[in-house]
């Protein structure tokens, strides 16, 4: 598969970018608190973050995606998100008119990322190398929705021993003596709420940093993300946010276009 697969929608639609460009964009500054206060204990945060896996199982969004490449180009779409945690994804990249430019769903074993000017379908059971493709975010699906709510994913809370190093710095540990992917947290003011999450994943490092609302019952939920790396750079800026009462299983299947259509399996 090429590993710029979706070029193809920026080309034909100037106003759609579904690939993210190399790019050395510098980190922005965590300016948080740096002292943990008295009253802050790891396993009630913890605690905490778990309720809120519980809470927001399943949601729906909608975002203004921008992409940013090396020579300062940007190209911008719309990004609709459907999940279903802990482990189905459903993501559209679409026009400013709706049309859908590119689709990625992972049902909870296996991705299929359908590119719509290309008539292409890729599966694989290696989700984060299909979502990669389309977003630029070295993030699986599973990472990825979570991610989205300003939390870390579960599998990554349940059964960890929360540490917190002398500069605020949160640190995850599962005990096995091998590098985790989410390496640091960065709590907001509040000492709650994720300011930013670094990540480093087959030696590839991406911070996100979280930005919030002031009030509102989704206050907890980022308006605003930031995903920097040594690719590139991404940002999401939240249109809505809902909870369906119930997605339907059909959300998480992709629906093979008519015509000649060429499926590609991704090993």
């Amino acid at each position: 598969m090429k590993p710029l697969a979706l070029v193809s929608i920026a080309v034909r639609l100037c106003a759609v970018a579904v690939i993210l460009f190399a790019c050395a964009a510098p980190r922005p500054s965590v300016t948080e608190s740096r002292r943990p206060p008295a009253a802050w204990h790891p396993n009630t945060w913890k605690q905490s973050l778990m309720a809120r896996h519980e809470a927001w199982q399943q949601f729906e969004a909608g975002y203004k995606a921008r992409w940013t490449d090396s020579l300062e180009r940007v190209w911008r779409a719309r990004v609709l998100v459907i999940a279903s945690l802990p482990d189905r994804l459903r993501l559209e990249i679409l026009t400013g008119l709706g049309q859908v430019q590119g689709l990625f769903v992972f049902d909870g074993t296996r991705a299929t990322l359908w590119i719509v000017p290309e008539r292409v379908v890729y599966t694989s059971v290696r989700q984060g190398v299909l979502l990669e493709q389309l977003l630029g975010l070295r993030l699986p699906g599973t990472e990825l929705a979570p991610t989205l709510l300003g939390l870390p994913s579960l599998d990554k809370l349940d059964g960890v021993v929360v540490r917190r190093l002398q500069d605020g710095t949160v640190v995850l540990d599962s005990g096995h003596g091998k590098p985790e992917p989410l390496r640091h947290i960065h709590l907001c003011e509040d000492q709650e709420r994720l300011c930013c999450m670094d990540f480093s994943d087959a030696g590839a490092p991406l911070s996100v940093l979280f930005q919030y609302g002031a009030k509102g019952p989704d206050r907890d939920i980022p308006t605003s993300l930031t995903f920097h790396s040594a690719t590139g750079m991404v940002e999401l800026t939240r249109t809505f946010f809902r909870q369906p009462a119930r997605v339907a299983p059909e959300t998480f299947e992709v629906p093979l276009p008519e015509g000649d259509v060429q499926v590609v399996e991704v090993p």
